[in-house]
Parts: structure tokens; C-alpha cells; sequence
């Protein structure tokens, strides 16, 4: 994967970790992207820095769409935003999630 140059690419939990990390990298590789997450703060940050990463030819700016994956609106209002946007989408980073380390019980087989 070295080019992405007008691939439209959905990234979802993009506002840390792994996901803004992706966002940034599929902004180098000149995809046109629409990154998601529910930390707005965070998400603005990323997207900003999407921006100034994304090669001179790439002239749209990412679409920041604050959304929760747990609301089917929210995950319907993503998609319909991007597709609004770009015409299409290309690509489906799904990254987003929680993860519980709830207590665990040690148990000898």
C-alpha cells in the first residue's frame, strides 16, 4: 500500500491510537479521507494534522464527523456524509472499540 491517491477511506476511531495513526498515514499516501470518532477535541486535532500532511495535489480537506458506532443514526449519518462528500467510499478502516479488563478469576486445569 504506498498510494491511496483518490481512494476514499472511512477511518473509524480515529481520534487516538491506532486509528489517528492510520488517519495520518492514509493522509500522506494522498487519500481523501473521512475520519471519525466521538472525542470531538481529539478528532479536530487529527483532522487538522490530516490536512497539513496530505500532499499538495490532494486538494479536499477530511471530513470530521464526531459520531458514537454504538447509535445506528450516527453510523448511518458517517456513511451518508462521506458518500455526500467524496461520491464514494473506497476504503473501511474499522477500528473502533472499547476494551473492559474486567476482573478475571484464576482457574488451574
Amino acid at each position: 500500500m504506498s498510494d491511496l491517491n483518490g481512494k476514499v477511506a472511512l477511518i473509524t476511531g480515529a481520534s487516538s491510537g491506532i486509528g489517528e495513526a492510520t488517519a495520518k498515514l492514509f493522509s500522506r499516501l494522498g487519500a481523501e479521507l473521512s475520519p471519525t470518532g466521538r472525542n470531538e477535541a481529539n478528532l479536530k486535532r487529527v483532522v487538522d494534522e490530516c490536512g497539513r500532511l496530505r500532499p499538495a495535489d490532494v486538494q479536499v480537506k477530511p471530513l470530521m464527523v464526531v459520531a458514537d458506532l454504538c447509535s445506528e443514526a450516527d453510523v448511518t449519518n458517517l456513511v451518508d456524509a462521506t458518500v455526500k462528500k467524496f461520491g464514494r467510499l473506497d476504503i473501511l478502516v474499522n477500528n473502533a472499540g472499547i476494551v473492559d479488563f474486567g476482573s478475571v478469576e484464576s482457574t488451574s486445569l
